[in-house]
């Protein structure tokens, strides 16, 4: 079932430029190295050299692929659609508008704060063949769940920006070199969730005749008050319990 999702695109190209600029991961040419990061899974080389093609293909991603770049025990599974490997990606063909994907995992780091997660996607790849143009064709209804409930919570905050072009990509066209890709950069914000989070999931949809090339997913820890801060809370503690006294007196 497709979930209504609102998206905003944040399309500032001097701040993806600069974005883009600082970009140092394994999995992404695109993606950031988020700072802070205890724990990251990748997917890229979604493609049938690697993981099959035909029924083969199908099936692993049915049964789901783990994180390769870099290794980790995170998990990305098609939960419904028709997307296979094909020669550059993950490939959404005819038979349904979407594909909807997961990515698990079960082992978190302790006192976890936030996540990031990190998209490259090709919009529309054949929009001659009815695919969808622009960002926003790319990926949409993206949500998390966590200790496997199914809260679907947006993203505290997200983008969704054009790659630059890059004549070195497998998707470079001459013809049309306006955007080589779609990257999106979703975090989810936990400081305002009491119970420990032990595992995640992360549910989205890819729509017809996109193209599937890399994901990432960052852990990073919940941040610790500074010694100031803790004098601070402890003055205050104090200041509330002498006027307390006094009151009573």
């Amino acid at each position: 079932m497709k979930i209504a999702y609102t998206q905003s695109i944040l399309a500032l190209s001097l701040l993806a430029a600069a974005s883009f600029a600082q970009a140092a991961t394994s999995t992404s040419q695109y993606f950031s190295d988020v700072e802070d990061s205890l724990a990251t899974d990748g997917f890229n080389q979604l493609i049938a050299s690697r993981l099959g093609s035909g029924t083969a293909g199908q099936q692993a991603l049915v049964d789901g692929v783990v994180s390769n770049a870099p290794a980790g025990d995170a998990v990305l599974t098609r939960t419904y659609g028709n997307a296979y490997p094909a020669s550059l990606g993950l490939y959404q063909w005819t038979g349904t508008d979407y594909s909807l994907f997961s990515i698990t995992d079960n082992t978190l780091i302790s006192d976890i704060g936030s996540i990031v997660f990190q998209s490259e996607v090709f919009p529309g790849g054949n929009q001659s063949l009815g695919g969808q143009s622009g960002l926003a064709a790319a990926i949409s209804d993206v949500y998390l769940s966590y200790n496997g409930g199914n809260q679907l919570l947006a993203a505290s905050s997200f983008t969704l920006s054009d790659a630059p072009v890059d004549e070195n990509s497998p998707f470079w066209d001459p013809e049309n070199p306006v955007a080589e890709g779609a990257v999106g950069y979703f975090t989810w914000d936990f400081s305002g969730i009491s119970d420990p989070i032990t595992s995640y999931e992360i549910s989205f949809l890819v729509h017809l005749h996109s193209s599937v090339v890399a994901f990432q997913v960052d852990q990073i820890a919940a941040a610790v008050p500074e010694p100031s801060a803790y004098a601070l809370m402890l003055g205050g503690l104090a200041l509330v319990g002498f006027a307390a006294r006094r009151k009573k007196a």
